[in-house]
């Protein structure tokens, strides 16, 4: 079979997992000539890992991707056995994520708690008061036998509305102890508990002992995390020399994908147009298939292009409509700014900080969700006092001081980035996601009626959970639908099962029993190897 091309869109784990995948032994992928592009000076994406001389130290600071789950994360676990990765991606248990929340002082009492004992007694932490610690722990046992009780799929909200008895300190407990966890998860700045359900919480709160970790606690720290010594960059840098070492490609690093536009007459080629900042007038070539593993609203804009606008009316505007898919731009600073942290809450003992102090109102909550935001304190992160100082602080949306938002002085600014991010839970924009199939270009031996073959297919985090899991599994599914690559990780039925999953009832449901059974043969042959 002559050799093809396709072009990768975006250098995150998505785009890299999908060349990765296509790279293995004995791949259908062995037939295709892959050219990535990747607008950053390095692959990362929502993994990026940025370079910090500090204090005469060098640290590898994570601008999106602080911990992995293993339990969660059967996928990137799986990779992290392969000789070829572990030895290239050094990784460390951290078995204490300390949570600390600061908020604006009432009638001038200091207002903050957190999920460590030293932040639990005492005046400046007078809001762990023994009704608000009653709380914690009716919702915490309640999460541990929610789903055995039928509220799977109810979300918080219905929960609180409806109890029988309320809570001792209900809305204080929402307000200052459940939202700024829900903030966090959410990528910060909104608490969605109206959308988030129990089958989203009970993974992160539900606790056995002995056989499941509090990974969410409001009594104690976290465990059951792990951390990227090097940073979750490099486990992108270690699948792109893999890839490269199996399958050369052609990257192109600094590089802008302007366009993207499909055949006049389908199938056909696909024409991507793109632009450096050596070469800013636009540049273009045909590949014969394009994977866009870009956030859905750069997708979007991608596509809405003159070259391609009849197909922009008649599909995609239908499924890349930014009304269904609500993600906002947030914005994260690495800096040495201290008065970043609340006033209130200087002691530093914390891996995290949410911090609503500079966010007051003059209405019960006292806060405004939206303009918060969470402070990594890195000396707790890497366990490296020579880090003391220094922070990663991600917002939820772009701040404007000029608006009286809080942000880092900018001499004391070492690295700034505006992204998009939705929710971390799955069920956020499920309808979205489970529609957007029929966007996706004809796949190699699964397609819906209706279905248009015009080589252009996407991937990445929205389409699954914004996640490094899910990311990765989406550039495996598309691996495997749109070039017929088989489930590159071998005997191991737990991460084979979270890929199924994804692939069943995220990016591809709906499709017949035959068209299942076809996807499955494609994916299962390395199973049996």
């Amino acid at each position: 079979m002559a050799t093809q091309k396709v072009c990768i869109i975006g250098g995150g784990v998505a785009g890299v997992g999908l060349w990765w995948t296509l790279s293995q032994p004995n791949q259908p992928g062995a037939d295709w000539d892959v050219t990535l592009i990747h607008d950053g000076s390095a692959l990362g994406g929502h993994a990026l890992t940025v370079p910090v001389t500090y204090n005469g130290h060098p640290f590898q600071i994570d601008t999106g991707v602080q911990f992995f789950i293993p339990l969660f994360y059967p996928n990137i676990s799986t990779l992290l056995q392969r000789p070829g990765i572990a030895s290239q991606v050094p990784v460390v248990d951290y078995d204490q994520l300390k949570v600390a929340c600061g908020f604006p002082r009432l009638d001038g009492a200091l207002q903050n708690w957190g999920n460590l004992p030293a932040y639990q007694t005492g005046p400046n932490f007078a809001m762990y008061t023994p009704d608000m610690l009653a709380d914690a722990q009716r919702f915490q046992s309640f999460i541990d036998t929610a789903l055995l009780d039928g509220w799977g799929s109810k979300t918080i909200a219905e929960y609180f509305n409806t109890l029988a008895v309320p809570y001792a300190n209900q809305n204080d407990f929402l307000n200052y102890f459940l939202y700024p966890y829900l903030s966090i998860i959410n990528g910060y700045g909104a608490s969605l508990a109206d959308q988030v359900t129990f089958e989203d919480l009970v993974p992160l709160f539900a606790n056995i002992p002995g056989v499941y970790p509090g990974l969410g606690n409001f009594t104690q720290p976290g465990s059951g995390y792990r951390r990227f010594v090097n940073g979750a960059s490099s486990l992108v840098e270690a699948l792109a020399a893999e890839a490269q070492a199996n399958k050369p490609a052609t990257v192109w690093l600094n590089t802008m994908a302007v366009s993207v536009s499909a055949s006049p007459s389908l199938p056909g080629p696909v024409t991507v147009t793109w632009s450096t900042p050596e070469s800013p007038a636009a540049s273009q070539a045909q590949f014969d298939k394009v994977v866009i593993t870009t956030d859905i609203l750069t997708a979007g804009g991608l596509l809405n292009n003159p070259a391609n606008q009849t197909l922009w009316n008649s599909l995609y505007s239908k499924y890349l409509a930014p009304a269904d898919w609500p993600l906002l731009p947030g914005k994260c600073y690495i800096h040495t700014d201290e008065t970043m942290l609340s006033p209130d809450l200087q002691e530093q003992q914390e891996s995290l900080q949410f911090t609503a102090y500079y966010s007051p109102t003059a209405a019960y909550p006292y806060y405004d969700m939206f303009k918060t935001y969470t402070t990594y304190l890195q000396e707790n992160i890497h366990g490296d006092p020579n880090a003391a100082g220094l922070f990663l602080t991600m917002y939820g949306y772009v701040p404007d001081p000029t608006q009286g938002d809080r942000v880092p002085d900018t001499a004391k600014v070492i690295f700034e980035e505006v992204w998009s991010h939705g929710m971390w839970l799955p069920s956020f924009m499920l309808s979205a996601k489970r529609n957007l199939h029929m966007a996706q270009g004809k796949g190699v031996s699964l397609s819906y009626p209706g279905q248009l073959d015009t080589g252009i297919y996407f991937a990445g985090n929205n389409l699954t959970a914004d996640s490094l899991e899910h990311s990765f599994i989406s550039g495996e599914i598309i691996a495997n639908y749109a070039f017929g690559a088989p489930f590159p990780l071998g005997l191991h039925a737990y991460a084979f099962g979270m890929y199924t999953l994804f692939y069943d009832e995220f990016m591809f449901p709906k499709a017949t029993a035959a068209g299942k059974l076809a996807q499955l043969g494609r994916a299962l042959p390395s199973l049996r190897t």
